[in-house]
């Protein structure tokens, strides 16, 4: 994780980090490797879209606003996996 080129960061729920990269969204969960006992961040999703992450603290959504649409996922509470559940035109150009 520290040799990627990451931007704005949002901690979902305690657990997960959403972060912003040049060319995708991120998401990252904190594992434990048991054979050095170490717990590292880990990246396990993606998102191939180049915009800002918008988060409520206490929400169980995040958007995410490009040039032209807007995202809106729903996070799992337990797997942390973003579902789509919205798209909408960015008709007024906001970022």
């Amino acid at each position: 994780m520290t040799d990627m080129d990451l931007g704005q960061m949002v901690l979902f729920n305690g657990e997960a980090l959403i972060c912003r990269s040049s060319c995708r969204i991120l998401f990252f969960k904190q594992m434990y490797d048991t054979d050095t006992k170490e717990t590292t961040w880990t990246e396990y999703h993606n998102i191939a879209v180049r915009g800002f992450v918008y988060f409520i603290k206490g929400n169980i959504r995040i958007q995410i606003t490009t040039d032209d649409l807007i995202y809106y996922y729903l996070i799992d509470k337990v797997t942390y996996m973003p579902n789509l559940e919205n798209i909408m035109y960015n008709y007024m150009g906001c970022n």
